[in-house]
């Protein structure tokens, strides 16, 4: 008896002890719950050993190419998505119409570089419409000296097939929800392409941020030209010593939130508000859970 057919066997066995009635309604039912599960540890652990192939460098020509199918299928399939319509439980505030357009435009450009959908990706989204496409126009920030930066910057990496491509940052998901969150702290309930644009200028170990000091667009030009354009956080009264007032409170190095009332962790050269805290463990919870998902299904498998 050949592997296929004992593999067969053990999994007629397995559901006729999950049945544990001899009613032929009953095996067919824990039959096809059972084939419903195995189908679905059978995609996990694909899905798994996909992002191990990439992570490894081959391409998804490479990928495509041994799971039978396109470049384009396997990537569609496979490759992580820019997805930002929901959001923890904090319920963020919601994109705006151009700030889903512009969210699109990077995944498309994260798309052609072959990569993860990284900060560099984010700002040549941004150029696509809205208020942020206006000041990184009167900046002088454009889409051909954004991928000339991002050649000279960010570090390039050859592919089995030859071709060589840009390493970003892979963080354009999380500075997609910082900027909602940044929104909603802000008093507004949608999020817009002003906002992200202040994240990433924000942001000194960015991808963006690198490529926008080298292009003679520091943050400090860009909150300029976005102040009026952000209300500031609002602030809550306090009872009595109307006069005095606290000075020397510093912004948040992650979501520029400046607010005196919310908890600050120091340290050396930044600090970090308690929303972006929180943020940052559910980013690794949600990671940690998902490759322990992984871990057990193949082991379920294998068992």
């Amino acid at each position: 008896m050949d592997s296929a057919a004992l593999n067969t066997q053990a999994m007629i066995e397995t559901v006729a002890e999950r049945a544990a009635s001899a009613d032929p309604l009953v095996l067919l039912e824990t039959a096809v719950g059972f084939a419903a599960l195995a189908g679905t540890a059978a995609d996990a652990v694909v899905d798994h050993y996909v992002r191990a192939a990439r992570e490894a460098g081959l391409s998804w020509t490479d990928i495509g190419d041994r799971l039978g199918v396109s470049k384009q299928a396997a990537r569609q399939r496979y490759a992580p998505r820019l997805e930002v319509s929901g959001g923890p439980a904090t319920e963020p505030a919601a994109m705006a119409p151009r700030l889903t357009a512009c969210v699109n435009a990077a995944q498309q450009a994260a798309d052609a570089d072959d990569s993860l959908p990284g900060t560099q990706h984010l700002l040549l989204g941004l150029l696509e419409v809205g208020i942020a496409a206006g000041v990184l126009d009167r900046l002088g920030v454009t889409r051909d000296n954004v991928r000339e930066a991002a050649g000279r910057l960010l570090q390039p990496r050859t592919g089995p097939d030859g071709e060589s491509r840009i390493v970003g940052d892979g963080e354009a998901y999380d500075n997609v929800m910082r900027a909602r969150r940044f929104a909603a702290g802000r008093g507004q309930n949608q999020a817009r392409t002003e906002h992200l644009l202040w994240i990433l200028a924000a942001d000194p170990g960015s991808s963006a941020r690198r490529i926008l000091d080298d292009l003679g667009a520091p943050a400090t030009q860009i909150r300029q030209e976005l102040d009026d354009r952000i209300p500031p956080p609002a602030r809550p009264r306090r009872a009595g010593k109307l006069g005095k007032r606290r000075t020397g409170v510093r912004a948040c190095s992650f979501c520029g939130c400046a607010d005196r009332h919310r908890a600050m962790v120091h340290g050396p050269g930044v600090q970090i508000c308690g929303e972006c805290v929180a943020l940052a463990g559910e980013i690794i919870t949600s990671r940690h859970d998902q490759a322990s998902r992984d871990l057990e299904t193949g082991r379920r498998l294998i068992g």
